[in-house]
């Protein structure tokens, strides 16, 4: 017995004097991004829009963070330029001929979205949670984009609106992992205090493929019209698949998946180790079992609900950003002032400011406020739905606060990586939160065009423009509301009490190292 209590006695004495070693050793591990600089004045703060390297990391992590930014960043940028080009393409085709030739009326030009939003919604959530998983994520966004260019191609022989309805109900299960499951991806690769500057570059993206589909629907209207007996907006499709298949299939070769994926073949092994070091020192949670642990975390804690109510919200506005081309034919039908050129050119301005203050907004994101930001961008598409429900203004106002609608940019880019960076201690639990933001917010945009924004009423939807100006008060609300409540839940140490607690319940071993959750993103956010 005495010999037992002297056993204790020393294994104690050892866990005290290895407690300081340990803790230094883990010291020793964290990589430089862990360290928080000195603070900078708010005056010259803007300066960090131009700092992707910050100063104070190492040669190590510079170099890849720069790999990441040369391979993971574009890789996620051309798939989500590729489904809005899509979507653009199919918007531009309808004013610039398949409209007379396939002989479609009333509200079947709203059905394409909805019919695309069907298969979206169904398959939204299980595609992010296949995203979630490391062995599978790197080999299924590629085949997705292979097959999504398969039907791009499908697209220029449609006969009528039975095939595009069919079309777009794929084409919609197929897309499902380009704009949540790549942001998934990036918020798995890199901090959150990185985050924010490369979302802004993502979702700007989506800008420029809406931007580039007009004026590449103004060039095959104008010069493929006719070519082998197809009208322009059928070649619009070929030229879409013969862009969007070698990219495909170059992400066989190139996407990496996630950190924990087996290693990809243009990232050393110390690398990998690296990244997942990377993430571990800044809150992130290794993928785990998908199961009942994971759907309490979502249901019992509120950053579910108010993510998805506030996605909703927003997603709903947003309709009537792209539909300025209507607003352009509507004024053609009664004046003859534009031409169909300028019917797919004009609107290309939305998406150009769309990119501006989505890069700008992003990257302040990381220096001033966060509540600051999004109040700013809400402010400015609220006074753009009042003006717009006025209707009777200039028209050089007319075309202001429809270019300012592409402010819409700025919201996806700040609520989504908010999201995924305060529900960052559980992995499965954010790839399902923001899948379903994404399938809520799309189960309600399938019939909010149709109901709110019908076609006959275009371009003038009073009952349209009423209910934005109540949504987008509602979504600035309900982010408000987030922000105290995540700012309360960090000063009570709630998400580490969580992990401890959770460390309990499932036995984890108590010699494994623990890696406190990084507050210099949150600290900055205040």
């Amino acid at each position: 017995m005495a010999r037992s209590e002297e056993q204790v006695i020393v294994t104690q004495q050892h866990e005290a004097v290895d407690e300081p070693e340990a803790a230094k050793a883990q010291e020793e591990i964290l990589p430089s991004s862990s360290y928080k600089p000195k603070t900078k004045s708010l005056w010259v703060a803007w300066l960090y829009l131009f700092d992707w390297y910050p100063s104070h990391y190492s040669v190590e992590e510079k170099r890849l963070l720069r790999k990441q930014d040369c391979i993971i960043l574009p890789m996620c940028c051309l798939m989500f330029f590729l489904k809005w080009l899509d979507s653009s393409n199919i918007n531009s085709a309808y004013v610039s001929g398949m409209k007379e030739e396939l002989k479609l009326n009333k509200n079947e030009y709203s059905l394409f979205g909805t019919f695309y939003n069907i298969g979206y919604l169904l398959f939204e959530i299980p595609s992010m949670m296949i995203v979630s998983r490391p062995k599978l994520s790197r080999w299924y966004l590629p085949t997705m984009e292979v097959l999504w260019s398969v039907l791009t191609f499908a697209q220029c022989r449609m006969r009528g609106v039975n095939d595009i309805f069919g079309l777009r109900f794929l084409l919609g299960v197929l897309e499902t992992p380009a704009a949540t499951g790549s942001i998934y991806v990036l918020t798995s690769w890199y901090r959150g205090d990185e985050m924010f500057k490369r979302c802004g570059v993502w979702y700007i993206s989506s800008n420029l493929g809406a931007m580039f589909g007009g004026y590449l629907q103004a060039a095959a209207y104008n010069n493929l019209s006719g070519v082998r007996g197809m009208a322009g907006w059928r070649w619009l499709f070929i030229i879409d698949g013969c862009i969007s298949l070698p990219i495909a299939l170059f992400g066989y070769l190139m996407f990496p998946g996630l950190p924990t994926s087996p290693r990809v073949w243009w990232l050393k092994e110390s690398e990998q180790k690296l990244a997942q070091l990377r993430m571990k020192a800044d809150g992130v949670r290794e993928s785990r079992k998908i199961g009942k642990r994971m759907l309490k975390r979502v249901f019992t804690h509120w950053h579910f609900y108010l993510a998805v109510l506030t996605y909703v919200c927003f997603q709903c506005t947003s309709y009537v950003g792209g539909q300025m081309a209507l607003w352009l034919k509507y004024e053609a039908s009664l004046h003859g002032t534009y031409t169909v050129a300028q019917i797919n050119v004009y609107p290309t301005g939305v998406q150009a400011v769309a990119v501006v203050t989505g890069i700008l907004a992003t990257s302040l994101c990381m220096i001033y406020p966060l509540w600051a930001i999004f109040s700013v961008v809400a402010g400015v598409l609220l006074f753009c739905n009042v003006v717009l429900l006025i209707w009777d203004i200039p028209l050089g106002l007319h075309f202001t606060v429809y270019y300012l609608m592409g402010m819409t940019s700025c919201v996806t880019p700040i609520l989504f990586p908010w999201v995924n960076m305060i529900m960052k201690d559980d992995n499965e639990a954010r790839s399902f939160t923001t899948g379903a933001m994404m399938t809520c917010g799309w189960a309600f945009f399938s019939f909010y065009p149709i109901t709110v924004f019908p076609v006959l009423e275009a371009p003038r939807w009073k009952k349209g423009f009423t209910v934005n100006t109540v949504l987008v008060c509602a979504y600035w609300t309900l982010f408000m509301v987030g922000q105290f409540l995540w700012k309360r839940d960090l000063k009570r140490k709630t998400y580490e009490q969580n992990l401890l607690e959770e460390e309990r319940s499932t036995h984890i071993d108590d010699e494994k190292p623990h890696v406190e959750l990084s507050e210099t993103v949150s600290e900055r956010a205040k």
